[in-house]
């Protein structure tokens, strides 16, 4: 059996609604019914009773409440000892925008400062991202958006304003010379404010570098930080247009509140205590 149908089944109780533990695990609402289904399976019986303004827990939902913390705890601790009698080891996680802002800078840093750690690090999606620094398979999180976890420390480590920039283009951005990365909301709805016309693109990504390349090879316009060095590679071809006023990236450092490896807090305070430079 999946451990995650017991952490699924842990948030329902807590909660005791489906639709807010499936937003704190940064699931649908019809996958937790789906594990919540199975778990029901496995065991033959029902664990909760859905009413419609309240989930309670059924007799053998109680029961069950208890072991499925205990199992949830061991396989922390089991994972959390063989970290620690292995040689010392950092998990990273970052999602897309994250990753490519900011990652490269980090594990240089974590190289530098901790030259006897090694260091493993993914791109990951955002509930991806979430669950993997929830069961503690990532020891440090990157994200372009916050975590909604009351179980989490999160720390800006990188804030800069967003600008439309040119490659070979004069005059006003058009949609069909338009490369649009997903910067978030509110972004989208500055940019929209300030270039109503830019409400289509001819290229959609949430890949810096791809928006980038294409930029590059075809000219046109785009949205970039300002404080950026994924662009800023000695080459005088992007032209700054305009800032846009109000809309801002910024990077996370996401960490469990409770961080059991003391040599892993070491590595958490330098990141911290870096101050949020331009990059």
């Amino acid at each position: 059996m999946d451990i995650r149908f017991l952490t699924t089944f842990i948030e329902v109780v807590n909660t005791r609604h489906f639709g807010k533990a499936a937003e704190n695990l940064y699931l649908t609402q019809s996958a937790v019914s789906a594990r919540i289904k199975l778990l029901e399976e496995y065991f033959h019986t029902t664990l909760f009773v859905r009413q419609r303004n309240s989930i309670q827990l059924t007799q053998s939902g109680e029961k069950l409440l208890p072991f499925a913390k205990q199992l949830c705890s061991t396989l922390q601790l089991a994972r959390q000892e063989l970290l620690d009698t292995s040689s010392e080891q950092v998990m990273v996680g970052a999602t897309q925008v994250a990753s490519e802002l900011l990652l490269s800078d980090s594990l240089t840093h974590l190289h530098q400062h901790f030259p006897d750690w090694s260091v493993k690090a993914e791109v990951l999606t955002l509930e991806a991202l979430s669950r993997q620094l929830h069961e503690r398979v990532i020891d440090l999180a990157f994200s372009s958006e916050p975590l909604k976890s009351e179980e989490v420390d999160s720390h800006v480590v990188l804030s800069s304003p967003l600008a439309l920039y040119a490659v070979d283009r004069n005059g006003e951005a058009t949609s069909d010379e338009f490369i649009a990365i997903d910067w978030g909301a509110r972004a989208r709805d500055v940019l929209l404010t300030n270039q109503p016309q830019l409400k289509e693109a001819k290229l959609r990504t949430n890949s810096l570098h791809l928006a980038l390349a294409t930029l590059r090879k075809e000219g046109g316009f785009v949205v970039l930080p300002e404080a950026c060095k994924a662009h800023s590679d000695g080459s005088d071809d992007l032209r700054h247009i305009c800032t846009l006023e109000d809309a801002v990236i910024n990077v996370y450092l996401h960490t469990m509140k409770s961080v059991r490896r003391e040599s892993l807090k070491s590595i958490i305070d330098s990141f911290i205590a870096q101050q949020a430079t331009p990059r």
